[in-house]
């Protein structure tokens, strides 16, 4: 199946989700390779997928393991200007997930190659105390701002920057 994401020559839209493990205080995250900033886990939603489905699809194409969803977190609308300067319209989901068992998720930082439909991608995985995330680039910052601040009641974000 396709991702769903469309492009123009000046406009783009995406439907992502994003998963959140959390570990004796820590999250998740990957610092992709030309990226400074960490971002959490996840990926396109798939045409005919639904969110829940593509989150524990692009868990296990990321981390190798099975997870369950534990709670839902956010729908975030988002509009932004991207690196490329296309003006960007992204629909995201945020889940709070349960790897099965951890023995393919090291509880140190690692890195692991993904063949994503032919494209190989490789992923740093780093832990971040989630106290001390205000230290980090790690984006979005509206969830950063959640988690520090320990509200992991559900809402629906909508941001046009």
């Amino acid at each position: 199946m396709g991702d769903i994401e469309l492009k123009t020559d000046t406009q783009k839209f995406k439907y992502r989700v994003n998963g959140i493990i959390i570990q004796n205080g820590k999250i998740l995250t990957i610092k992709m390779k030309n990226n400074i900033s960490y971002c959490l886990p996840g990926g396109h939603v798939e045409l005919f997928e639904d969110s829940k489905t593509a989150m524990i699809r692009e868990m296990l194409e990321e981390t190798e393991t099975p997870v369950t969803i534990d709670k839902e977190l956010a729908v975030v609308e988002n509009f932004y200007l991207d690196k490329n300067n296309l003006q960007t319209h992204e629909i995201s989901f945020y889940y709070i997930v349960k790897p099965e068992n951890f023995d393919k998720i090291p509880l140190q930082n690692y890195s692991k190659t993904e063949n994503d439909k032919g494209e190989i991608k490789n992923h740093n995985f780093e832990w971040l105390d989630i106290s001390s995330l205000k230290n980090f680039d790690f984006r979005p910052t509206f969830i950063k701002e959640k988690l520090t601040s320990k509200n992991l009641d559900f809402e629906h974000i909508i941001i046009k920057q």
